[in-house]
């Protein structure tokens, strides 16, 4: 398997390359070259298998030759073996055809961990135990850069500068990102929003300060981000219908990654019948698959503040597809985009859009009144990322005798102060459920000098 830039079709990368980078060299996203395609009666035999078994066959094609069969299953399931349940990510019937799948239970309860986790070992597998020259470098609103961190352990040699905005961090994501603080960790505060945050170290990686020093993004730009979460979708098709039964997907909007991977995954051949973007009142990517117009704006803290954001960097990826893989006219629209913070795609290729995903926008208020429904009519709390997808699936399901499925990304509990102040929790509140971020010292969204002055501090410091 060979990856590509979406900015320049000239560029040949193996998937070793392709996972220790930050952006390709022309700034672009790296993408697979081809998708491998599985037939039905393939899918189907996969039905019996335990998920690290599954995640193996499903990346298999992926990295290729890059490494042998025995090393790539070795590293698939050591990445889960820190998760509390046995079945992975379990699926939860909230009614008739109606699922949550339960993406938290790895070791900081976020969706977060399945990337972070598999990025760590191929980190220290590629590099080996010291990985001298490596910097994971990324934005977040908090589970991100938690999870990161928390992989460290498998990969302690490597470093971190994390950026995430000091308004709408949760405290207790804040307070676990400032504790790790060492001489090769960094988490800083941004007096700005998440996108500010994602603009700096778009930024960095494309004007990359420190030649001795590899740059790897621990996020979704990388593509480790997309690849952990394409198993997603084939787990919850074959727990709900052997791989064969059509099913719909429900996307909270935490990245693009998700919606990109659920992509992919039907391109692969998966039955998925219909995939809904489900934003909160930051509707960027509802407004671009409704009215063709993305842009990059204010956003709003919200009760689901991990979507509080505008800038989507797989975005890219998905834009490249409809533009039939062509490199040139990405680059065009997404420099356009980067100057101006508008981007407009042709009609062709936006009412391509239009038939692969509905998309709707869920206010607080709605959120609210469907975390209590669902309390009441289930017994089960259920975090507010995770209401926007269940409200989103319910109103915009296209067939009921489909199973829809709604991605929990978030373990309740990580909202605990919320769903109690609500009624629908009844466990112990943490004091670190609630609050702010903190204080501490501030970066400015425009102060990439102080970026780089963080990077060379940490480079120094190993």
């Amino acid at each position: 398997m060979q990856y590509t830039s979406t900015r320049g079709n000239e560029t040949r990368v193996d998937f070793r390359t392709a996972l220790l980078s930050g952006l390709a060299d022309d700034g672009g996203l790296y993408v697979p070259i081809s998708v491998p395609v599985f037939s039905p009666q393939e899918i189907a035999s996969w039905s019996w298998l335990p998920f690290d078994e599954l995640a193996w066959r499903v990346m298999a094609p992926f990295v290729g030759d890059t490494l042998d069969e025995p090393t790539l299953r070795a590293l698939v399931s050591d990445s889960y073996r820190g998760f509390r349940h046995r079945g992975i990510a379990p699926l939860q019937q909230l009614g008739h055809n109606e699922w949550i799948l339960q993406l938290f239970h790895g070791p900081t309860r976020s969706s977060k961990d399945f990337a972070a986790q598999l990025q760590a070992r191929f980190v220290r597998h590629f590099l080996g135990a010291e990985c001298e020259r490596v910097m994971l470098v990324g934005a977040s609103n908090g589970d991100t850069a938690v999870a990161a961190i928390e992989a460290l352990r498998h990969c302690p040699a490597a470093g971190l500068l994390a950026l995430y905005p000091s308004a709408g961090t949760p405290a207790d994501r804040a307070a676990v990102m400032r504790s790790a603080a060492s001489d090769s960790v960094s988490c800083v505060a941004v007096d700005g929003s998440f996108d500010d945050c994602q603009s700096l170290v778009s930024a960095l990686l494309r004007d990359w300060p420190c030649p001795g020093l590899i740059p790897v993004s621990f996020n979704s730009t990388n593509w480790v981000g997309v690849l952990a979460q394409i198993v997603f979708y084939f787990h919850a098709a074959l727990q709900l219908g052997g791989g064969i039964r059509p099913v719909g997907f429900s996307i909270p909007t935490a990245s693009f990654a998700e919606i990109y991977a659920g992509f992919i995954a039907q391109k692969m051949g998966l039955p998925i019948n219909q995939i809904i973007v489900s934003t909160n009142r930051n509707d960027a990517l509802h407004r671009f698959i409704h009215c063709n117009r993305y842009s990059r704006g204010s956003t709003s803290q919200t009760l689901s503040p991990v979507m509080d954001f505008s800038l989507f960097s797989n975005l890219e990826r998905f834009v490249w597809e409809l533009y039939d893989r062509d490199g040139g006219a990405t680059r065009a629209l997404m420099e356009h985009f980067e100057a101006c913070g508008e981007l407009s795609i042709g009609n062709r290729q936006w009412l391509h859009a239009r038939m692969l995903f509905d998309s709707y926008a869920v206010d607080d208020v709605l959120i609210r009144e469907e975390i209590v429904t669902l309390f009441h009519e289930t017994g089960s709390a259920v975090d507010p990322h995770a209401a926007t997808g269940v409200f989103a699936g319910r109103l915009h399901r296209r067939n009921i005798g489909a199973p829809i499925v709604t991605l929990g990304q978030f373990a309740p509990e990580k909202s605990a102060g919320l769903l109690a102040e609500l009624g629908a929790w009844h466990g112990e509140v943490p004091a670190s459920a609630v609050g702010t971020a903190g204080d501490g010292p501030l970066l400015a969204p425009d102060d990439l000098a102080g970026v780089h002055a963080l990077l060379t501090r940490l480079q120094a410091g190993r």
